[in-house]
């Protein structure tokens, strides 16, 4: 499975390879959300986990910038927001997202959610690819 993660806290994207380490995840991780938009754009993934609150552009408008033009447009997305409230859980699923979670809950739901929304493409072996492209 390979996931892009996009967060400000290097904290949060070592707890989020703790969790997903039993899938054998390659992740790829930027701090801005515009870092993430452009790898997103370039780089197919099987799952994308980001912030709401990211420096240059927020996780909301990387989202969108994904949904309407990226090689990523039906790749499952979850956000990681400090507080989930109305107004955040409004805003994710008009742009159609996986999920959303807590910081404080991702070591409790995110195996669970990443289980029953995100199937992975079978034929891929990420680690053959990525070691390839950084030995070129």
């Amino acid at each position: 499975m390979k996931i892009l993660v996009v967060h400000r806290q290097k904290m949060v994207i070592d707890q989020v390879k703790s969790v997903l380490q039993d899938n054998s995840p390659v992740v790829i991780h930027t701090d801005s959300g515009l870092d993430g938009l452009l790898t997103s754009r370039i780089e197919s993934f099987d799952l994308i986990i980001c912030g709401t609150d990211l420096p240059v552009i927020t996780g909301f408008e990387l989202v969108r910038s994904i949904r309407t033009n990226s090689v990523n447009k039906n790749v499952p997305v979850i956000f990681i927001a400090d507080h989930v409230d109305a107004k955040t859980e409004h805003l994710g699923n008009a742009l159609g997202v996986a999920g959303m979670m807590a910081v404080q809950d991702v070591n409790i739901r995110l195996a669970d959610l990443v289980q029953e929304r995100v199937k992975p493409e079978p034929d891929r072996n990420w680690d053959d690819i990525v070691l390839k492209s950084r030995l070129n």
